[in-house]
């Protein structure tokens, strides 16, 4: 039965639009599936925006609670899913007020999420002719995508979402994905911008791709560039420049047993001059998980997953020691998780 991953990206970021909403890295062993179902495409580049996915999953994109968070999900049917979560943020009584006005003090929220998936669901290994996600949380935030493939070919992805209760934050994205054997074109177009990129496989170890981005309300079009060397079969080193923000990105992936992960990422920023550096590391278990992180700033952070049954406990801490800030966090999930 399909369910809801709990590896989500930030659906702040446009990059949700993207056709694998969820960050994973990709270290599942393809030897038990049936043929239909394993991937006949190996030399299938990435997507320019998910170039750096299964680095981001450990660097960026862990979610780290801060306070504590109890999650009830299940399935209504093989096609309809549901989550509900309810997060309590650690009191802030006695700190000072944050001077930015964009980080506020979090408060208690609820959160539902749901998905759909289209066609006829028997086995685990039946494909969905179209996936349908939602997510609404009691702050005002609303998101929705549709994700439709056409055929091994095309590929359509349509996001909504407000960022707040003021429509005026809403945005709206629509991406058409053109795959190949060994290249990728993806057309975006949203709310204040159009782009279209290219991913093209050269050789048994390059991926080379561009980005050409237009800014409407701003009337700037700049270029964007990327490229993923795979040292061996176990390392893979990314680089990705931005030219709306003028910073070098620079990622490492090394796959060092096998559920063992070590990832690295340095970001420069030619605006301000600065960079900023993280490493991060992955051991899963039986039954467990355990991430942890460390940046150019002394921010170390760490999560505890503990996989049961039907349950699933999670252990976070942050250290920020410059900061002197200690932030720790638990959740208790339920149902299909």
């Amino acid at each position: 039965m399909a369910r809801i991953n709990k590896e989500e990206v930030d659906m702040d970021n446009p990059a949700y639009a993207q056709q694998d909403p969820h960050l994973k890295i990709n270290d599942d062993d393809e030897m038990g599936l049936p043929p239909s179902f394993r991937n006949r495409y190996p030399r299938r580049p990435p997507l320019f925006d998910g170039l750096l996915n299964n680095v981001r999953a450990v660097t960026k994109k862990v979610e780290h609670i801060k306070g504590f968070k109890f999650e009830v999900a299940g399935g209504l049917s093989n096609n309809f899913h549901l989550a509900h979560s309810w997060l309590i943020p650690p009191s802030s009584k006695g700190k000072a007020p944050n001077p930015n006005p964009m980080k506020q003090p979090p408060v208690p929220s609820y959160t539902l999420a749901a998905q759909y998936l289209g066609g006829t669901l028997r086995t685990p290994y039946d494909q969905p002719t179209y996936i349908m996600t939602g997510r609404w949380d009691s702050t005002g935030k609303l998101e929705a995508a549709l994700m439709k493939k056409i055929n091994e070919i095309f590929n359509l992805r349509f996001s909504a979402f407000y960022l707040n209760s003021d429509p005026l934050n809403a945005q709206i994205h629509f991406d058409c994905d053109i795959n190949g054997e060994d290249y990728v074109h993806s057309i975006k177009m949203g709310t204040g911008l159009y782009s279209f990129n290219m991913m093209q496989t050269i050789g048994n170890r390059f991926v080379l791709g561009y980005e050409m981005m237009t800014l409407t309300e701003r009337n700037l079009s700049f270029m964007n560039y990327a490229l993923k060397y795979g040292i061996n079969k176990n390392q893979i080193f990314f680089t990705q420049y931005v030219g709306a923000a003028d910073s070098l990105i620079m990622a490492y992936y090394h796959k060092l047993l096998d559920k063992a992960f070590f990832m690295s990422e340095l970001e420069y920023s030619n605006q301000n001059g600065e960079s900023k550096t993280i490493i991060g590391y992955r051991q899963k278990f039986a039954q467990s998980e355990v991430i942890v992180t460390l940046n150019s700033k002394m921010k170390f952070s760490s999560a505890l997953t503990l996989q049961g049954f039907a349950y699933q406990l999670k252990l976070c801490a942050i250290a920020d020691y410059h900061k002197d800030s200690y932030k720790f966090g638990y959740g208790i999930a339920m149902g299909q998780i």
